[in-house]
């Protein structure tokens, strides 16, 4: 029982992949290197919603080689983008009187060492990949949204007591649906009109990254989630500073503690040294945070003015600006990832190590790892079946990796920042990542708010202009390419809520949320409503995952929409 989607036009590939990040662009690779070794000729397509590849592609990006390794042995003797080795590795604790304590190795996780770790910029290690990819004969479209998966119901030969004379039926993914471009705000074509498109494949592999609206879609729709904790997240946000005369490639800081423990709140920071004069710097704010005054953005803004950051900026030029949620539950959070006729990989499902603060060579290693699985099944003529994913999972690194992490996020909601990352460490150091108890840590970031009667609100200093910044001038660094005649992308399910409910209880959260300025409580004579700024998106995905109804829901805008990361 196929959807009705007859009037549509369409095309098929036998592997389909949504998302040209490291996850995705990996299973490209490999399904390429695979039907090469096995001259069985492949059909492999990649499907991007940014207008260029890497456009939307944000992370620290202190990176872990291993899956690169593995993937392209010889990657250190072409032009690939990962040069800047790791020569310098600090951590602090920051207090609020603009001290730091120097936390030693001794004191730090075994596993969380960086000293064979590169410090990149992601961007531009996804658009190599995508060259690699391009000359195994891979398609890639930038430029396309996938606005809903393609489901095709089968009749299955599972009987069960309770339905053993009624028939049940499964539900196989067949590819994706594009969505129509050329769309205004009223919903009729423009004359820039471009229908939606069915892509069918014989398998699809989802890598949107976090929070992916097809892949939040697949775990509610396939029950995938059944047997784990609710996932968890943060928001990242990230500038990109030249600075010539502070500049040491390879110094690599992190901080914990101030500005985020004065409202006990938990997360961190970081400052990388990239090559050729840039600095990387950003703010990793839990969104289980409590306290509803709180604007990641504004803690970020005046974490730049403690001496171990502002030494090395002055002086500096921001560059880029942007930011992006990251899947951190762990291994009690992660989904079922296949299913039949597809995988969910990296940060579509949460393969991030919490303990080496790094997430890049897992998400490639997830998306190789199912590459291998789907191969099999066409190795075998099959198609649209479940890919024997969980077995290679298992037997990986991957996984071996995320096991031993798989405290690391439960004991910092638990415990708070400093017992809980004592709790990591003994667990760590002393049992190597294998004791025998898991900790539970059930409740959603979105159910952590207070209301503003226990709260106490928070001033933020007015900006400088010279560390920090206002989010007009930093939006302006993300390069965001947004028609405004376009439908509104931010589902507002309920429209009275946000006034109504959220004001009175919350002092409606989503205007200091959103790092981008997208949500605003406008009074004008003498009535309030509420005001979306959908132009200023920057994808980060924070009000999909923070929202305390869970009434705003993300959805792609018209492709190629959103901001032009280039060295992020």
């Amino acid at each position: 029982m196929a959807e009705e989607n007859s009037t549509l036009e369409s095309i098929s590939f036998d592997v389909l992949i949504v998302g040209a990040g490291p996850a995705g662009l990996s299973s490209a690779i490999q399904l390429a290197q695979l039907a090469k070794d096995h001259q069985r000729p492949l059909s492999i397509a990649v499907i991007e919603k940014s207008a260029d590849i890497g456009g939307h592609i944000l992370s620290g990006a202190l990176f872990d080689p291993h899956a690169l390794n593995e993937l392209i042995p010889d990657w250190q003797q072409t032009d690939c983008p990962v040069i800047t080795k790791t020569k310098q590795d600090d951590f602090y604790w920051l207090t609020n009187d603009h001290a730091s304590i120097t936390i030693p190795a001794l004191f730090r996780p075994k596993n969380a060492d960086n000293k064979n770790s590169y410090v990149i910029s992601l961007s531009e290690l996804c658009r190599w990949l995508a060259k690699q990819a391009e000359q195994l004969g891979v398609e890639i479209y930038p430029g396309f949204s996938a606005e809903k998966v393609l489901f095709e119901h089968q009749r299955s030969d599972i009987v069960t007591e309770d339905n053993a004379d009624l028939p049940i039926y499964m539900s196989s993914v067949k590819g994706i649906i594009t969505k129509a471009m050329g769309i205004d705000k009223q919903g009729e074509p423009k004359s820039t009109y471009q229908p939606s498109m069915m892509i069918n494949a014989r398998y699809t592999i989802f890598a949107e990254g976090s929070r992916g609206h097809l892949g939040k879609s697949l775990i509610k729709k396939l029950k995938l989630d059944k047997h784990s904790q609710p996932q968890h997240y943060a928001l990242g946000i990230k500038e990109v500073w030249q600075v010539p005369k502070h500049h040491k490639a390879g110094h690599v800081i992190h901080t914990l503690g101030w500005p985020l423990s004065e409202s006990q709140t938990t997360g961190g920071a970081f400052m990388y040294h990239m090559d050729d004069e840039h600095i990387a710097v950003g703010l990793i704010t839990d969104l289980n945070y409590r306290t509803p005054y709180l604007s990641p953005f504004d803690e970020f803004q005046r974490l730049k003015h403690h001496p171990v950051f502002a030494t090395a900026l002055k002086d500096g030029k921001r560059i880029e600006y942007g930011a992006r949620a990251i899947t951190k539950g762990g291994l009690a959070s992660l989904p079922k990832q296949s299913f039949q006729g597809g995988v969910l990989i990296g940060c579509d499902a949460g393969t991030l190590n919490m303990n080496k603060l790094k997430g890049c060579h897992t998400a490639m290693k997830s998306g190789m790892l199912a590459a291998r699985a789907i191969y099999s099944e066409l190795m075998k003529d099959h198609s649209h079946t479940e890919p024997c994913y969980q077995a290679l999972f298992e037997s990986s690194w991957l996984y071996e990796e995320l096991h031993q992490a798989r405290n690391t996020c439960a004991n910092i909601q638990k415990f708070g920042q400093l017992t809980g990352a004592f709790a990591t460490l003994i667990e760590q150091n002393l049992f190597n990542g294998n004791a025998k108890w898991q900790l539970n840590h059930s409740k959603a970031d979105h159910q952590c708010l207070l209301p503003i009667s226990e709260a106490t609100p928070i001033h933020y200093p007015k900006p400088d202009n010279q560390l920090s910044f206002d989010k007009t001038s930093s939006l302006y660094l993300a390069s965001i390419n947004h028609p405004d005649d376009q439908p509104c992308h931010l589902v507002l399910h309920d429209a009275l809520i946000p006034i109504q409910q959220h004001l009175t209880k919350f002092d409606e959260p989503s205007q200091r949320y959103c790092p981008a300025g997208v949500y605003e409580v406008i009074e004008e004579n003498n009535q309030v409503r509420f005001q979306i700024n959908a132009g200023n998106c920057l994808q980060c995905k924070a009000c999909d995952i923070k929202d305390p109804s869970q009434n705003i829901s993300w959805t792609p805008p018209e492709s190629g929409s959103g901001p032009n990361y280039r060295k992020m």
